[in-house]
């Protein structure tokens, strides 16, 4: 099935195959699974067991001990064998702690708890996701708690959940909020209580809300407001900065505050860390793309290599262009069937040489399409310009931070220049004060 991917500020149109996907449940387990000790942007988390002992299902393997970390639990019980350097989805390399199957499970296969967070005080909430180690997805991977405490220091009471995908390729999120609409609602009910939210925007981009009418949603929420936004189905609709402009117009005082935004993987999170009393142990992905055996949507063991799980899908169907994590428009190609899934893994593309032919990088054009596509009004090529001649100018800084890494400019630029991965890679460096 193709569908369609218009822009927001510009006639551009590019299409992608997108095959209805099952939910097939739970995938094989791994014999050997390789946990990353960072999962989030930010410091890794430290080490608490040593290599040669034995770990139990959900034991904490690392923790989150400085700001901008979060605690790592082991998803599957074994023996920690060794801590090793392991490919990351987002293109960087990381230490992982590898385990070898073995022993009993103490959490899959046994009855699910049901815990009544509604009585439950905000401290208790909060100190239960942090301990739970889960994070927000929505944008950069990043801790919930830290997020939703300075939230509360500042005075930000609100909550908004986009209910569909950033890069529409994912599919993801739309598919959870489609098919587990009512999980979705419950997590993020319980992170508005986390965060003493006064207003909670529920975001979708559907034809019509087919949710919870506002009296289920009242009680849901406990009484807090709740507003239910239709958003345009043109990209980049589902960025931070546009996801705050839909606020602001829809509600002024959104102005005066920067809300927390987050997404179904966030919110299911949560309710599996409070309600079922899980720590963040799997992640359902889309496995999908032309040359793979069997598109699917898997429920899978954190550390589980890519490469188990092509061949649970039935392997390469063709000689693979490309695999891409985390969506065609602003994910990371992969070059490592050992790379495995973390907390921030959402899909893996399996691309054919076809659809993903290899390309060479050409000097600029000068046709101004990425100007004239970007989100946000920046001039994409002039800023990479800047870059590439080490000119920091107050404009260029600004530039990169107004940038949202959609991804838009990169995608029309006839001469295949990967601007927005310049201007990231950029932004990341001078953030820590390389000024090469």
């Amino acid at each position: 099935m193709m569908r369609f991917i218009r822009f927001n500020r510009s006639l551009e149109t590019i299409a992608f195959e997108a095959c209805e996907l099952p939910i097939a449940g739970n995938a094989f387990l791994p014999s050997i699974a390789l946990v990353p000790l960072k999962q989030h942007a930010g410091e890794p988390s430290v080490p608490v067991v040593n290599a040669g002992e034995r770990v139990r299902e959900g034991q904490l393997l690392a923790r989150g001990s400085v700001p901008g970390s979060v605690h790592v639990h082991a998803p599957v019980p074994g023996i920690l064998k060794e801590f090793t350097v392991v490919p990351l989805p987002d293109g960087t390399m990381g230490k992982a702690a590898l385990i070898q199957l073995s022993g009993s499970f103490d959490i899959m296969g046994r009855k699910a708890e049901n815990f009544p967070w509604n009585s439950v005080s905000e401290s208790e909430l909060l100190r239960i996701l942090e301990d739970k180690g889960v994070i927000n997805t929505f944008s950069k991977p990043e801790p919930l708690v830290p997020a939703l405490r300075q939230a509360k220091k500042k005075g930000s009471s609100i909550l908004a959940i986009r209910l569909f995908d950033g890069d529409p390729t994912v599919q993801l999120d739309s598919i959870l909020a489609d098919k587990m609409l009512d999980t979705v609602l419950e997590g993020t009910a319980l992170i508005a209580k986390a965060l003493d939210a006064t207003s909670v925007y529920l975001i979708h981009n559907g034809k019509k809300w087919n949710g919870k009418g506002s009296g289920e949603l009242e009680s849901l929420f406990q009484k807090r407001k709740v507003y239910i936004i239709h958003s345009r189905n043109r990209y980049p609709s589902g960025y931070s900065d546009c996801i705050n402009q839909l606020l602001r117009s829809v509600n002024p005082a959104c102005r005066d505050t920067q809300p927390i935004i987050i997404d179904p993987v966030t919110a299911i999170s949560a309710f599996e860390a409070v309600v079922r009393n899980q720590p963040v142990l799997n992640r359902t992905i889309v496995v999908t793309g032309p040359s793979l055996g069997r598109p699917e949507i898997l429920k899978v063991k954190i550390g589980t290599p890519i490469g188990d799980i092509i061949e649970e899908c039935g392997g390469f169907k063709t000689a693979p262009g490309r695999i891409v994590v985390n969506g065609l428009l602003t994910g990371t190609a992969v070059y490592d069937l050992d790379m495995p899934v973390t907390k921030y893994t959402k899909s893996i593309h399996i691309m054919d040489s076809d659809t993903c032919p290899e390309y060479t990088t050409h000097p600029c054009i000068h046709c101004g399409r990425c100007l004239q596509v970007c989100p946000v009004k920046i001039d994409p090529m002039r800023v990479v310009i800047g870059i590439n001649k080490g000119k920091h100018t107050p404009l260029l800084m600004r530039s990169l931070e107004s940038c949202q890494f959609c991804g838009c400019c990169a995608i029309v630029c006839p001469s295949r220049i990967p601007l927005h991965q310049i201007m990231h890679e950029a932004q990341e460096r001078l953030t820590k004060g390389d000024k090469r």
